[in-house]
């Protein structure tokens, strides 16, 4: 099912242009017309008696020239009409996009279209969620104050009220998509792993005009990733990982594209209570501290934020038991970037994980200066 845009109420959107080109035609004439005629009288000169001549007469025949009318037509020329190339993707749940025009107001209802925005240089008219979470003012700095907050629940009539031209949210959301795409085209970003996530980076580039800042943020992504890689020890691909909150005994599971970027390069491999999926329906799982025990995870990946449980923090026995614990291998993630939402919250959580795991070789923990484009 195709989703084209409609037109915003306070701006025209462009027409589509036709071009009809007059017809010329030319018409040249022209003739002439010479008539000549001589007559030239004989002489008649008596003969003898016995010899008698008749009068001879000569008369010149009329002379004419004339040139046919000669008519030059120029043929119509062809009527040519011109349209502005529609802008088509299919985004992360199959839908199809089409927009007019490239978009220019964009609403993000999720963190991965803030990492996403921000890594190809725009400044969304909105945002879902304001503070730390999220780390709006990591990527925008100051401005990130100026950019309005919207909340996880929003109303149509507010989202309509920032007149976006495009809205982008993340797989998952399609009750919310179908529930606010009134308002602007909706297109929701597979996050399920690194070329999704790529897919979803040229997708936007191109509704948005945006498409060399697309390219070259996955250059930058692969480059980053790639110089990481060359000091990678030996062996780091069995290394054991816990990714989860600092606050609760939750943890993130195996649909997470962190630790399915963490396998692909070789770099880890995380570790998974064997429990369903939560009630939430998000890649996490409650777990319990046995399991703890028995995974004892050489590194953790702890996401927080302001006012959370910190690594220094946790009190509880299991946790003091691991291999992770009793060797320092804790990375305070505070980007959500073990979520692996967005390409910039990759390499951020990476280089955090690269350096809790071995900080004699990775001696920065990361942080998302490391990688924004404004510092490249």
């Amino acid at each position: 099912m195709a989703h084209r845009a409609s037109p915003r109420s306070r701006r025209t959107r462009l027409a589509t242009c036709i071009g009809l080109v007059a017809v010329l035609v030319l018409a040249a004439c022209g003739g002439e017309s010479d008539t000549e005629s001589d007559g030239a009288a004989a002489t008649t000169i008596a003969a003898p008696a016995a010899t008698s001549a008749a009068p001879a007469t000569t008369v010149a025949a009329p002379v004419t020239s004339a040139e046919a009318p000669t008519t030059t037509a120029v043929a119509p020329a062809p009527i040519s009409t011109t349209e502005a190339p529609s802008l088509t993707v299919t985004d992360g749940s199959g839908r199809e996009i089409t927009l007019d025009q490239p978009a220019e107001r964009i609403v993000c209802l999720e963190d991965n279209c803030t990492d996403l925005t921000s890594d190809l240089g725009i400044v969304p008219v909105a945002h879902h969620r304001g503070g730390t979470w999220g780390t709006a003012a990591a990527y925008y700095g100051a401005a990130a104050a100026d950019i309005p907050i919207i909340g996880d629940r929003t109303s149509v009539e507010e989202l309509a009220a920032f007149e976006p031209d495009l809205i982008i949210a993340r797989i998952g959301q399609e009750e919310v998509r179908d529930a606010v795409e009134m308002v602007a085209p909706v297109y929701l970003v597979d996050i399920g792993n690194v070329q999704t996530l790529k897919e979803g980076w040229l997708d936007v580039g191109l509704l948005t005009g945006r498409q060399t800042e697309a390219e070259e943020a996955i250059h930058r992504f692969e480059h980053n990733v790639e110089h990481l890689a060359e000091e990678l020890p030996a062996g780091a691909a069995d290394t054991r990982v816990a990714i989860g909150f600092g606050d609760t005994n939750w943890m993130i599971w195996d649909s997470s594209s962190f630790c399915e970027f963490l396998h692909d390069e070789e770099a880890g491999t995380c570790v998974f209570p064997a429990q369903p999926e939560s009630e939430y329906g998000s890649p996490d799982s409650e777990f319990a501290w046995e399991f703890i025990v028995e995974a004892d995870p050489e590194v953790w990946v702890m996401i927080t934020w302001d006012g959370s449980a910190r690594a220094d923090s946790v009190t509880e026995a299991a946790w003091l038991e691991t291999t992770a614990h009793r060797e320092g291998r804790i990375c305070n993630e505070d980007s959500a970037g073990s979520f692996g939402h967005g390409l910039l919250m990759l390499q951020w959580a990476y280089q955090c994980y690269l350096n809790a795991g071995w900080p004699s070789i990775y001696d920065h923990p990361g942080d998302l200066s490391v990688w924004h484009p404004e510092d490249h």
